[in-house]
């Protein structure tokens, strides 16, 4: 095949030689640039937006792990422990069985039977508010409710 190839090409004329070098020259630089640089290009550029793109998820994430480390932003609850503890227990749909206040900024309670999940989104909502718990116990009942008794108190300013 090669062999009569060359001897096609070499009957040819002079012009025809140079006719069909440009062609081949020219198919090659469509087959170059569409062939190979414009995919590397466009490769190229996908793999800018993508690292542009995690650079910014990679910023949002660490500012969001600054904003875990940074200590909560607590609005300060006015008036007594135990009526804020009553008000809040009554809004999360808890029932209290005592609430008694132990001085100005402190307050002893009892819940004798919830949800787990209830009592703890109680007690998260108390911290912010900006009451502290200072000694917690939970004690698992059969039923799948849990007993609850905490102490809540303002921190010291």
């Amino acid at each position: 095949m090669n062999g009569s190839l060359l001897k096609r090409y070499d009957a040819m004329t002079r012009r025809e030689r140079v006719l069909i070098g440009v062609a081949a020259t020219l198919t090659g630089l469509v087959v170059l640039v569409y062939g190979v640089v414009l995919p590397v290009g466009h490769a190229f550029d996908a793999a800018d937006a993508r690292h542009a793109e995690a650079t910014v998820r990679a910023g949002r994430l660490i500012a969001a792990m600054r904003d875990l480390d940074a200590p909560p932003v607590r609005k300060a609850a006015s008036g007594p422990v135990d009526r804020l503890v009553a008000t809040s227990a009554e809004q999360a749909g808890l029932v209290l069985q005592s609430n008694q206040p132990r001085g100005e900024g402190e307050a002893q309670v009892v819940v004798p039977a919830a949800p787990a999940a209830a009592v703890l989104g109680w007690l998260d909502a108390l911290g912010a508010q900006g009451l502290v718990v200072d000694a917690l116990t939970v004690s698992p009942s059969p039923s799948g409710t849990v007993a609850v008794s905490v102490t809540l108190r303002r921190p010291a300013r």
